[in-house]
């Protein structure tokens, strides 16, 4: 992967999630990268946080090596930039992640939308 990418992060939470709810700890290989939540939704059965940014190509190698992103599972999907711009791209969804603290996962699944910029 030889270019920057933007990167749209949707986490979906467990109802009365008590931690792991910021970036750093669901993606610790974006922690530096400079993503900005742009969503958050606390009410309803679904709680969910979206980040979204451009990621440079050091720190997006690390995120798809340590996330396995680039296998059968991506769907080809529009990405839509916080201006407004739509880049073609791919979606994956995770849900069997290990997220656990405790014996338990706040996580119900986490998307994944990225786009060659």
């Amino acid at each position: 992967m030889s270019h920057d990418r933007y990167v749209i992060i949707t986490v979906v939470y467990e109802p009365l999630l008590t931690y792991g709810r910021s970036l750093e700890w669901i993606a610790p290989e974006l922690r530096d990268a400079g993503l900005t939540m742009v969503e958050e939704l606390n009410g309803g059965p679904s709680p969910s946080r979206t980040w979204a940014g451009v990621v440079h190509r050091p720190a997006f190698n690390r995120f798809a090596d340590a996330w396995r992103l680039g296998g059968a599972a991506e769907k080809p999907v529009l990405v839509v930039t916080n201006e407004g711009r739509q880049l073609p791209g791919f979606s994956h969804t995770l849900d069997g992640m290990n997220w656990e603290a405790g014996g338990a996962s706040p996580i119900v699944y986490v998307c994944v939308e990225v786009a060659r910029i």
